[in-house]
């Protein structure tokens, strides 16, 4: 077992080693944040602009942070692999998502409402991000956050678009850590 272990290390570590994903300039993280800011402002006309640009900036750079720390491989079902076999300590999309919140969550924000969510939850297919709504207005109407996708570069979309079937994650299935910091 140990040798076939080898043998597949061998033959995968020319490709985990092109593969990683490396941190986007600070530059491109600004710019990042910047269409993050106005997507969020979009949400609804009640969403603080100064609160858009200021969550959107301490998501682009926590996952850029996490990037950093984790060093993901650039397709997901890789970097899946090489977590899920101790190559790598962290990485899984729930792992992204759970480091994110806190981060977020800090901001307290006031016109804008975060929550976890789950896509094909229980499943072989099970995705984990986090999602953004203009304060009060239901989940479906917001914005998933997912840095899993890209490695660390934090992606988002309109959940109505998204190709995932998004749901909020039930509160008896919230990390333990997190249920504190829930909105209501």
């Amino acid at each position: 077992m140990s040798r076939l272990r080898s043998l597949i290390l061998y033959c995968l570590l020319p490709l985990l080693s092109l593969s990683c994903v490396s941190p986007e300039s600070p530059a491109a993280r600004q710019a990042r944040a910047s269409k993050l800011a106005a997507d969020l402002k979009a949400l609804s006309p009640s969403v603080s602009a100064k609160e858009a640009a200021s969550l959107a900036t301490a998501a682009v750079e926590r996952a850029a942070q996490l990037n950093r720390e984790w060093r993901p491989a650039q397709l997901p079902w890789m970097n899946n692999f090489l977590v899920n076999t101790g190559l790598r300590e962290q990485g899984l999309c729930h792992q992204w998502r759970e480091a994110l919140f806190p981060a977020l969550h800090a901001l307290h924000p006031r016109t804008l409402d975060l929550h976890l969510a789950a896509a094909r939850r229980a499943t072989l297919r099970e995705h984990n991000g986090l999602v953004v709504t203009a304060h009060g207005q239901p989940f479906d109407t917001g914005l998933i956050l997912d840095a899993w996708r890209s490695g660390g570069i934090l992606q988002w979309s309109l959940i109505q678009t998204d190709h995932y079937p998004w749901k909020p994650l039930p509160r008896e299935l919230t990390p333990v850590e997190l249920r504190p910091l829930l909105m209501p």
